[in-house]
């Protein structure tokens, strides 16, 4: 049952090449994956302030991107000043792009969340991970993607 929820919810995202995935992060930093993930794995995180699973998923994200690249995804969450204060006050740390219409979120196929992908050096995503997980599941996941 559980894996037939998964994929459910997993169907409309690419199952090759990563989509484009480029702006400027809630701290002012351009980011685009493009550049990161020749560097090593890229560990991208679909978010939301409203979200229950991310509040328990978001703090090992913010630990594991002491050591790896994260890219976060706000996910309908408000505007940029909300989403920062709500981060703050969380203390969680991680490069976040602010999609507050969805326009990301649609073009990477996300329909839950929290959504964890692992994109690998060769530009394909690895790995998809929908739901509450844990940091040593996501570690063991990036430790393991080339």
């Amino acid at each position: 049952m559980v894996t037939a929820v998964g994929y459910f919810h997993q169907r409309d995202i690419p199952k090759d090449l990563a989509p484009q995935l480029e702006g400027q992060s809630l701290d002012g930093i351009f980011i685009d994956l493009k550049q990161m993930y020749p560097q090593g794995p890229v560990l991208i995180y679909f978010w939301a302030t409203w979200c229950p699973y991310c509040r328990i998923v978001s703090p090992a994200v913010a630990e594991l991107s002491q050591e790896y690249q994260v890219i976060g995804i706000a996910m309908q969450s408000g505007s940029k000043e909300v989403v920062a204060e709500y981060m703050r006050n969380h203390d969680i740390a991680f490069p976040s792009l602010n999609d507050p219409q969805g326009i990301l979120t649609a073009q990477w196929g996300v329909k839950v969340t929290p959504t964890l992908l692992i994109v690998g050096t060769d530009g394909k995503i690895a790995w998809v991970t929908t739901g509450a997980t844990s940091k040593l599941g996501l570690q063991l996941r990036l430790k393991m993607t080339k």
